[in-house]
């Protein structure tokens, strides 16, 4: 897996939090994310924790 810039992290992250921000809108989007969740950046996953926004 290749290395993820701090602006490409943040750029998931915000797009993780808009659609979850509606997820009746968005639950095709949402159930995608939860199968690819495995490859996700670690650095992603902590900031997602962090902030307790569980998938």
């Amino acid at each position: 897996m290749g290395n993820f810039s701090s602006e490409e992290i943040q750029s998931q992250y915000d797009l993780i939090k808009k659609l979850l921000a509606k997820p009746e809108k968005y639950s095709d989007a949402i159930n995608a994310i939860k199968k690819d969740i495995a490859y996700m950046p670690v650095e992603l996953k902590k900031k997602l924790d962090e902030e307790n926004i569980i998938l």
